[in-house]
């Protein structure tokens, strides 16, 4: 069983680092920002012991270069923001890392769009997940259609292609954010992306993260993710194979809303009549998961159930195979559904979700994505979906 469930904050790290080297002057040329903040004592506070933990790093010699600063800035963010003493991710995480980056006072850049497309769709061999051609830096590419993933990822292949100069991404980091018991091999870096394109959909100015191609779905080159789809309105016609990208409209009644949270989008479902509860809406993944803390307020006796195994960016992950036998989003009903309870719950700590609504379930509908105004982070912060049940083939 193969699912690529994930809350990538990739770009959105390499931003918050960026950022913090700005403002902490640590390579002696920057000047500090800080004194023109506006009171925020939680951020100011964070933003103190970061920029502390940072200085820690280099306490005898100064930073050989930016990317050892940089990978130093994103274990001290890390470190900071996301971790309880025990290690384990904070519950109110992405709270502190939104107030450690609103204290910096520095904007960041938006990326820019035009253009629309119509284009087929391709089921990727045995999964029920779609892949796309995917042009980037003049380059066509194949691309997993990923609405689970704040950013766009390359494989490493690609990036050298492109000589595209990367960060590391510190492993401690990743195995919050992903499937996989062993991150320790996965060899990750950042980069500011050329123009990508969907036929005459174009986006630029985005930040992606490179991977080796055993972390990426096989026969993909990389992952489309809602960096660049958040851009348009998207819609996804299963039964027909195809993905229409259009001219943005704004969220409209009526549909099933979404909330936006750290580059990813969310909707609030009921299980078995219990709930609701926040759901990640995740194109990427082939099957539904819920936590182990849901499973517990569900009533499931997990002893009963039979032992399986999920891929994700890290390797394997210990799971459990279960059936629900209902799911609702809205007045639209699934019934029977096939699912998994992960043995891990970062990533679910991680965005406060207690689960993720994959392809098994959104493959029932013809799907339209709409998606509101941008906040200064650069991710829209709501957002709204349409589902119109398809027809069996």
């Amino acid at each position: 069983m193969k699912i690529k469930c994930k809350a990538n904050w990739t770009r959105y790290l390499l931003k918050t680092s960026v950022t913090i080297i700005t403002t902490t002057g640590l390579l002696g040329t920057l000047k500090s920002t800080t004194a023109q903040i506006p009171a925020n004592q939680l951020g100011q506070q964070l933003l103190q012991q970061t920029s502390q933990c940072i200085k820690s790093k280099f306490t005898d010699t100064a930073p050989s270069n930016l990317q050892a600063l940089q990978t130093a800035s994103m274990q001290c963010v890390l470190q900071v923001t996301m971790l309880a003493e025990d290690g384990s991710i904070r519950p109110d995480a992405s709270d502190r890392i939104t107030a450690l980056v609103a204290a910096t006072g520095v904007s960041l850049p938006q990326p820019v769009s035009q253009g629309q497309a119509n284009i087929p769709l391709k089921l990727l061999p045995n999964t029920n997940v779609f892949t796309l051609p995917v042009q980037i830096g003049g380059q066509s590419k194949t691309f997993l259609l990923d609405t689970g993933a704040s950013a766009s990822i390359i494989n490493n292949e690609t990036a050298t292609q492109l000589k595209l100069q990367g960060t590391p991404v510190p492993n401690d980091f990743i195995k919050y954010l992903v499937v996989g018991n062993d991150c320790s091999k996965v060899q990750a870096s950042f980069h500011s992306l050329p123009l990508l394109a969907v036929n005459k959909a174009q986006v630029q100015g985005l930040f992606g993260i490179g991977m080796g191609q055993n972390s990426i779905p096989v026969n993909t080159s990389g992952v489309l993710g809602l960096d660049f789809l958040s851009n348009f309105d998207v819609v996804i016609n299963p039964k027909k194979l195809q993905l229409q990208l259009l001219p943005p409209s704004p969220p409209v009644t009526g549909a099933i809303p979404l909330q936006g949270k750290l580059g990813n989008m969310i909707a609030q479902a009921k299980i078995n009549g219990q709930g609701p509860f926040n759901f990640l809406l995740d194109t990427g993944a082939e099957t539904t998961v819920i936590s182990k803390s849901l499973a517990k307020k569900l009533k499931i006796d997990q002893t009963k159930l039979s032992k399986t195994e999920v891929n994700g960016f890290c390797g394997t992950e210990k799971a459990q195979k279960i059936k629900l036998s209902q799911l609702n989003l809205q007045q639209h009903q699934a019934t029977l559904i096939d699912a998994v309870i992960l043995e891990s719950d970062n990533i679910f700590n991680v965005l406060g979700i207690q689960g993720i609504i994959g392809q098994n379930v959104l493959n029932r509908y013809q799907q339209h994505w709409r998606f509101g105004k941008r906040n200064p982070l650069g991710y829209t912060e709501s957002g709204s979906l349409v589902l119109i049940p398809v027809s069996k083939k």
